[in-house]
């Protein structure tokens, strides 16, 4: 299995590519410009991350932030950890329900195609910390 084994992985591994998102000059204002505070809610084990796009900030938690999120994906674990390698294709996992979605979603789901060039960045964060555990 996939999935992390922290709750804190999400926000170390996805929360960490975003931050480096955050400093890219072609995709960190393309994020900014959204308005999207994305929460992605994760199960197996409970986990969350916000991303505040407007503000280029990660927090672990909601009750972190401060701020309230316009936009939410919900998933396993194992999903986000996928996706983020490249090997779950979101429109087909939001059609099946294997992921769901609420809120402005849209604003965030018009920027993945721009966000691939972080798949191997991920990949190698995973790497990097000795996770390989985690690479599908």
């Amino acid at each position: 299995m996939l999935a992390f084994t922290d709750p804190t992985d999400l926000h170390k591994f996805v929360g960490g590519i975003f931050e480096k998102a955050y400093l890219d000059e072609k995709l960190g204002p393309k994020l900014t410009a959204t308005g999207a505070v994305l929460l992605v809610s994760c199960h197996d084990p409970v986990c969350e991350v916000v991303l505040d796009m407007p503000n280029n900030k990660v927090y672990s938690s909601v009750a972190e932030s401060g701020v309230t999120p316009n936009a939410t994906l919900r998933m396993s674990s194992e999903n986000a950890n996928k996706f983020w390698q490249g090997k779950l294709n979101m429109t087909m996992a939001l059609t099946t329900g294997t992921v769901k979605a609420e809120g402005q979603i849209m604003k965030v789901l018009k920027l993945v195609p721009s966000t691939k060039f972080l798949f191997p960045i991920y990949i190698q964060d995973l790497k990097d910390a000795g996770r390989e555990d985690l690479i599908a």
